[in-house]
């Protein structure tokens, strides 16, 4: 059984087919009806959370009560609609965060471990080729082009 220190996943081919379509589902449903804002209009934007969430409850019924004291620019309809789409895909969003954090948590921890035993391997290449080991110069030049890219950046940055 695999532990969190020594992942062992693998994905059939089934459930990568299932995973995708329901992907795919979400993609085509949600995607219509999604918006991307930049980090500067997310920070100037007024958040709705839960502790928000009876005020404006409260307004919109009031407002349906006592049209009388909105001003004629208001779109009361407009608020039930995005009161009403804020909590359906709120609901949503809640129950994809864990997963998404649960996904990505262990994307890292398995691509870590990849990069862990591929770094052992490549220091076991290198030290063969110190040694003039048969085959060893061939494996180690071909790795070592993964860590001759970040030279020129640091001699950049000291110049």
């Amino acid at each position: 059984m695999p532990t969190a220190d020594n992942l062992q996943i693998t994905l059939s081919d089934a459930d990568l087919q299932k995973i995708n379509a329901a992907l795919d589902t979400l993609e085509t449903v949600l995607g219509p009806v999604l918006i991307t804002l930049t980090g500067k209009e997310i920070q100037r934007l007024p958040k709705a959370s839960d502790g928000t969430l009876p005020f404006i409850q409260q307004a919109l019924l009031l407002s349906e009560q006592q049209p009388q004291f909105a001003p004629a620019y208001l779109d009361l309809p407009g608020l039930r609609q995005d009161l009403q789409g804020w909590e359906q895909l709120n609901a949503i969003s809640r129950r994809l965060q864990p997963l998404a954090t649960d996904l990505n948590s262990t994307t890292i921890k398995l691509g870590s471990e990849a990069y862990v035993t591929a770094l052992a391997y490549y220091n076991a290449v290198q030290e063969a080729a110190k040694r003039a080991v048969s085959g060893a110069r061939d494996a180690f030049q071909l790795l070592k082009g993964r860590f001759e890219q970040a030279g020129p950046k640091k001699a950049a940055a000291k110049a």
